[in-house]
């Protein structure tokens, strides 16, 4: 199924919207190297920083990860006309604009989810933004800023009447945070009452999750976030089973392992041995959990100070999940590693696949 998004074509019903402090360049490429068509985005972006920093990191964007849309945020139309133009010219698919964040360092002003308290704001937003650009334009939001005043449906049908080409529903309210369950039901009430491309999110975790929410809701497609934390596997399996109707099995614990390496090494060698080393050990933190008796592991795992320091703790586990097997099965899957503490047989030689990072 092809999904229309303005001009832009999209050959997975799959999208990864931003996470703040998840989807930099690193996270996306470690997606890119077990899906090819999803859609991505960038972390989110301050309007306003941008008038002081026009070229942040942050918009840092690969020549492999299209489709790649640049997501801002923000409340003075002028400002985000500004900053979508810069998107623009960063080299992004489609700008989107983050109407649902929930939470209060952003919401405090008139940011994120707050402008759904402020449609009148929001459509002026749009409308400038619109204007400013010409690849499409695309907004998440929330049902609502509580449960006495959902207005997603009306808030929708205002997005696409200023032009928006596709739309991403989180099922909760703003009140909720992430708390309780997604309300797919009202997610349906919004892809109901639009014509243009709706992405339904929420509590996908599975790939049966989202077979379930694309039948209940009727959305064109599945946004799926925090289920991809240390399991970037559940995009894939999601578009086979539901363009194929098969099921496959998610990754063994060594490939998890690996993968979650692979990942650390991106990190550090992107944004420097400290920063990346403490970045690393949310993600070490996701990678390891639901593995049989990790849990002593990832107490030392929170607490590495480089690669191999990591990947000595990680071998440790691969060979408490695999034995000799997983433990060799583990190391030959890594680029050369000098390490006093990881004891190596031969020089391993397999390449870093992170096509888009300089190693």
């Amino acid at each position: 199924m092809t999904i229309r998004i303005g001009a832009l074509s999209l050959n997975s019903r799959v999208y990864v919207p931003p996470m703040a402090g998840v989807t930099d360049l690193v996270f996306r490429d470690v997606v890119r190297r077990v899906d090819k068509n999803c859609m991505l985005s960038t972390e989110m972006v301050s309007s306003r920083a941008l008038m002081n920093r026009p070229d942040p990191r942050i918009m840092d964007l690969a020549t492999n990860e299209h489709p790649i849309g640049i997501q801002i945020f923000g409340h003075e139309p002028d400002v985000m006309a500004q900053a979508a133009q810069m998107a623009e010219s960063k080299g992004a698919d489609f700008v989107d604009i983050n109407m649902g964040c929930p939470v209060p360092k952003i919401t405090k002003g008139k940011d994120g989810c707050a402008l759904m308290r402020e449609p009148e704001l929001a459509r002026e937003i749009v409308k400038q933004v619109k204007q400013a650009i010409k690849i499409p334009l695309t907004v998440k939001f929330r049902l609502g800023w509580d449960d006495n005043s959902r207005n997603a449906v009306e808030f929708g049908g205002m997005l696409e009447e200023e032009g928006v080409s596709a739309c991403t529903v989180h099922g909760r309210t703003r009140q909720q945070l992430y708390s309780g369950h997604a309300d797919w039901d009202y997610i349906g009430r919004v892809k109901k009452a639009l014509s243009i491309p709706v992405f339904g999110n929420g509590d996908v975790f599975e790939p049966q999750d989202a077979l379930k929410l694309l039948e209940k809701t009727g959305c064109d497609g599945v946004a799926v976030a925090r289920g991809t934390l240390g399991n970037p596997w559940l995009i894939p399996r999601i578009t086979k089973l539901v363009d194929q109707g098969i099921l496959d099995d998610a990754p063994d614990e060594v490939e998890r392992l690996v993968c979650a390496a692979l990942h650390i090494l991106g990190l550090i060698k992107y944004k420097g041995a400290r920063v990346g080393a403490n970045e690393s050990r949310k993600h070490l933190g996701h990678y390891t959990k639901g593995i049989p008796n990790a849990a002593p592991f990832r107490a030392r795992l929170a607490k590495i100070q480089s690669f191999e320091e990591a990947c000595e703790i990680l071998a440790e586990l691969a060979y408490e999940v695999g034995g000799t097997e997983g433990r060799t099965r583990f190391l030959e899957s890594l680029p050369q590693v000098t390490s006093n503490v990881i004891a190596i047989d031969r020089a391993i030689m397999a390449p870093l696949s992170m096509s888009s990072i300089s190693i």
